[in-house]
């Protein structure tokens, strides 16, 4: 019998088993579309010796866009789980997903008007509606929002400064040029759904050249305004779910038209003839 551990550590083994290297593209489709012709087709198979091509058909897409449907149905709802008895072990929207929730910059410069108007009637409405959020703040989900904003801020602060003083982006980074001074957040409809992010110079250190020293000595306070992009995350799963109820209800009435129409066949000839007595 071969060494089953010297088999798991040959260098092939290994290769087959990393993420990378699985089935992906072309033969992938192509495996999905063999094991629906196999599974699928031999059901037809099956039930159209005893019920003809048509209705087996019927028969089976019924079944098979029923399955569908309830698949999207949890994808929906996910499985919350019955109190202590049984864990919630799905979440919502775990099929097909469209853009998670994201920070934007609304800045001048920023490319969604809508939020932009959105966040300046905020700002109008709730002149003290940011607070600060720093190391004190204990609430976790807090945390992440802040974070999440300083990441989206981050990626836009380099471009604003280089644009303000003349130099290319890659020279003014964070944290070693400008260094996040404050952030706060905005709640609106018991969510964070604002954020503004301020930056100040670093302090210089002993080690940066004189074209270093200058730059931080440019350097300006400057906030970056953020509004929460709701995103599209359900979409998908609403369109999957539309399209399995409508081939499921699609098929489950033709199946229905069907056995109404059909016309009874008249019974054969025994096979048997009971012996006369």
């Amino acid at each position: 019998m071969p060494n089953v551990y010297a088999f798991a550590a040959h260098p092939l083994v290994q290769q087959v088993a990393q993420e990378e290297v699985k089935t992906k593209g072309g033969r992938a489709v192509f495996g999905v579309i063999l094991m629906f012709l196999i599974l699928c087709g031999g059901v037809w198979m099956l039930l159209q010796s005893s019920f003809g091509p048509w209705q087996a058909y019927l028969i089976s897409s019924v079944a098979f866009w029923g399955s569908w449907l309830v698949l999207a149905s949890i994808w929906l709802t996910g499985v919350p789980g019955i109190g202590n008895w049984i864990p919630r072990s799905t979440p919502r929207f775990n099929g097909p997903q469209g853009a998670e929730k994201s920070w934007v910059v609304v800045n001048p410069h920023g490319e969604n008007e809508e939020l932009q108007k959105s966040f300046a009637e905020f700002a109008e409405r709730n002149r003290n509606g940011f607070f600060t959020v720093d190391d004190s703040v204990k609430d976790s989900a807090t945390q992440s929002d802040k974070s999440a904003a300083e990441s989206a801020a981050n990626e836009r602060v380099s471009e604003e400064y280089a644009r303000d003083l003349g130099v290319g982006a890659a020279d003014v980074t964070v944290p070693n040029i400008i260094v996040v001074s404050e952030t706060e957040l905005g709640k609106d409809g018991g969510e964070f759904k604002y954020a503004r992010v301020t930056y100040a110079a670093a302090k210089p250190n002993a080690t940066d050249n004189e074209p270093t020293k200058e730059l931080i000595a440019r350097i300006k306070p400057k906030t970056i305004e953020l509004a929460l992009h709701s995103g599209s995350l359900a979409t998908p799963t609403y369109y999957a779910l539309a399209l399995f109820a409508v081939l499921f209800l699609l098929h489950a009435g033709l199946l229905a038209l069907y056995e109404i129409k059909r016309v009874e066949q008249p019974q054969g000839v025994p096979e048997r003839v009971p012996a006369s007595v």
